[in-house]
């Protein structure tokens, strides 16, 4: 007998090999599904950032009043700093859908600082930053908690008894 194998009680899957329920465990969809999110809210970012550089009036002929946000209340500084966060978003997007280890830690730092200059930016359009801060909420979910799905080891494979 070449060695003695103590089973945990359940069969061994092959890595990568699909369990029962449907899924492999890699968590490969939910991080398909948080860069596909994080690129939709900053493409979302992009369109604000744009709007708030070339034609800051915009929001105050949809609001009907003048708009006073933290901090300043010029709109083309928000959307500068929009379109810098939407870069952000898009870089780690991007790299989520390649696998890098790194941009899960990214993403999340990028969708929490989008959430929080949203909050501040809430006073131009409400229903828009409410709309953006629920993707980012929903990016976070799937990166922290279905991201990665760390390997199990479930059988012990023991040398010669």
């Amino acid at each position: 007998m070449s060695g003695t194998q103590i089973s945990s009680g359940t069969t061994p899957r092959q890595a990568g090999a699909a369990s029962p329920h449907g899924h492999d465990g890699s968590g490969i969809g939910w991080r398909l599904f948080a860069g596909t999110m994080i690129i939709i809210g900053a493409a979302f970012n992009l369109l604000d950032g744009i709007v708030g550089v070339a034609n800051a009036k915009y929001f105050k002929e949809v609001s009907g009043s003048n708009v006073h946000l933290l901090l300043t209340s010029n709109l083309r500084a928000w959307g500068w700093v929009a379109i810098g966060i939407a870069a952000l978003m898009l870089a780690a997007g991007t790299a989520i859908f390649f696998g890098a280890a790194w941009a899960r830690a990214v993403g999340v730092v990028a969708a929490g600082v989008n959430m929080i200059f949203q909050l501040a930016y809430l006073a131009h359009y409400p229903f828009w930053s409410f709309t953006i801060i629920l993707v980012d909420v929903l990016v976070i979910y799937a990166l922290v908690v279905h991201g990665e799905a760390p390997a199990k080891q479930t059988d012990i494979v023991l040398g010669d008894v």
